[in-house]
């Protein structure tokens, strides 16, 4: 019941929230009144909510930048990263400008003085600029995985909301120019005074304010070790994408055991790895706790089938996204310590039920041509 309530929430409320923001949009271009707290609630949580979610999902996928192979199956998907991890830097920051703009808008609205608020719109273009591109670079792969839709949803909201709150704020703000008739004998001031007293203005300012912004943003970001062209190169140096130019090394197959993982990663002196087997026609490398968690499962589909599809299935269901985390060394280590009590229950059966335990023990991972007894693959 908790999984489903928090699939449910994972998947039904950006969805939700993505079709609520729609019907505002076309209320406003339609100059329909819509209630304000509804307005307020879902602004919030989508607001809120789509940084979680995307933070979430992001975590979940774990991109590979593009100079990387796909492992499968321990990867979530058969993509590449659409940002170059090494740029990413440069697209946060950008977009998080988008998101002040938009905050300071939607908290003050109109009550901000006409320069400020074309300066804040500015940074809001910047994270609309920023919000388009990204979903241009996922346009390929919308449709096709329903992972890469949903990372496409908070850029896509970002959007409507920010035009929603920009038709507002032209629409509301209102200046009393009935008493500031030609206050500048300098043509050029006056020119600037009188382009800032019309709204329907504003919108061009902004755009032409956006280029001093970016670069001035940029410069700083070079003080921290990103390039000048990061903002493009971030979406370039990709594969698998739209804006992609890279080619990324062809997928490989990689054991996905996490026992496997522990013998291979896990410090020597503590894993003791003992030799190189073999497992679906690939070398491996094999300590004394693998060979024994193998034995057991051969020993138990030999006298007690039915309980070795439960096993089998318990595993596979756990086992496969185990592996995944574990990437270090220190990681390795602590799975193998935790697994000693199962590898000496493992040992008990066997000696128990085995007329020759140590030979079945080293016949685990046994090419094919030294071993044809072996049946099972964990």
């Amino acid at each position: 019941m908790i999984s489903i309530i928090i699939l449910i929430l994972l998947l039904g409320l950006p969805a939700f929230l993505t079709l609520a923001n729609i019907i505002r949009l076309i209320f406003s271009f339609k100059n329909k009144p819509i209630k304000q707290r509804f307005y307020n609630v879902t602004d919030i949580l989508t607001m809120t909510c789509g940084i979680i979610f995307t933070r979430i999902l992001i975590w979940g996928i774990q991109f590979k930048d593009y100079n990387k192979a796909i492992e499968i199956p321990t990867d979530t998907l058969s993509l590449h990263s659409p940002i170059a991890s090494w740029h990413l830097p440069t697209i946060l920051a950008l977009f998080t400008i988008g998101i002040i703009g938009y905050t300071v808008l939607r908290v003050r609205k109109t009550s901000l003085p006409p320069l400020f608020t074309v300066f804040m719109f500015s940074f809001m273009f910047v994270g609309i600029f920023v919000s388009f591109l990204f979903i241009i670079q996922l346009s390929n792969n919308l449709f096709t995985d329903l992972l890469i839709f949903y990372l496409s949803l908070y850029p896509l909201n970002f959007i409507i909301c920010s035009t929603i709150l920009i038709r507002y704020i032209l629409k509301n703000y209102i200046l009393d120019i009935s008493e500031k008739k030609n206050e500048y004998k300098n043509i050029i001031l006056y020119s600037a005074y009188n382009l800032l007293l019309k709204s329907r203005n504003w919108i061009g300012l902004a755009v032409a304010l956006m280029l001093p912004i970016l670069i001035l943003l940029m410069l700083i970001l070079i003080l921290f070790g990103q390039q000048p062209d990061a903002l493009i190169k971030s979406f370039t140096e990709t594969s698998d994408w739209v804006l992609s130019t890279k080619i990324s090394p062809p997928p490989v197959t990689v054991d996905a055991h996490y026992l496997c993982t522990v013998s291979l990663r896990g410090h020597k002196k503590l894993v003791k790895p003992l030799r190189y087997g073999i497992r679906r026609n690939t070398k491996i490398v094999v300590n004394r706790q693998l060979m024994v968690a193998n034995a057991f499962e051969q020993l138990i589909e030999e006298k007690v089938p039915r309980i070795h599809k439960l096993i089998r299935y318990i595993y596979d269901k756990y086992g496969y996204p185990l592996s995944r985390h574990i990437d270090t060394a220190w990681s390795a280590d602590i799975v193998y310590v935790l697994m000693k009590p199962l590898e000496w229950f493992f040992l008990v059966v066997i000696y128990a039920f085995d007329k020759n335990p140590e030979d079945r023990i080293s016949r685990q991972y046994l090419p094919a041509t030294l071993n044809r007894r072996l049946k099972v693959d964990i």
